[in-house]
């Protein structure tokens, strides 16, 4: 096991959708997992959307939904909980307000030469999730 994941419970490593050294997940699976971590007494650092293909990855590293870093009066557990939310508003934010799709192709040929070859690129569409743990 990878060893950034060695803290990372077995319920959300089930829906990871990389096999390298990041945590990837669905769309529809990133309330839950964000829930799922704050429950395991996970902090979430953050992440960025990624389009993780077979022969290339790209990364829209600008839309993010990083949190910020621990505070010195906060307990663990408060802390846990402050990031699951803050990355979660952030994250649904970002769903709302920006067209993932349309920013990839704009800013990515490689995407726009898969689309036009008939790849639905959006199956490739990948959230990655940092997580932090008290140990």
């Amino acid at each position: 096991m990878n060893g950034f994941k060695i803290n990372i419970p077995k319920i959300i490593l089930d829906k990871d959708v990389l096999n390298g050294n990041e945590f990837g997940c669905r769309q529809q699976d990133f309330a839950d997992i964000i829930e799922t971590a704050r429950q395991n007494s996970l902090a979430i650092s953050g992440g960025q959307v990624q389009y993780a293909l077979p022969d290339g990855t790209c990364e829209l590293y600008w839309l993010s939904y990083d949190t910020a870093d621990k505070k010195a009066d906060e307990t663990w557990k408060t802390y846990c909980d402050r990031t699951a939310k803050e990355c979660l508003e952030k994250f649904n934010s970002l769903i709302q307000a920006i067209d993932i799709e349309k920013e990839a192709l704009n800013s990515f040929k490689f995407l726009q030469d898969k689309k036009h070859s008939g790849v639905d690129i959006n199956k490739y569409r990948t959230f990655i999730l940092y997580f932090d743990s008290e140990t």
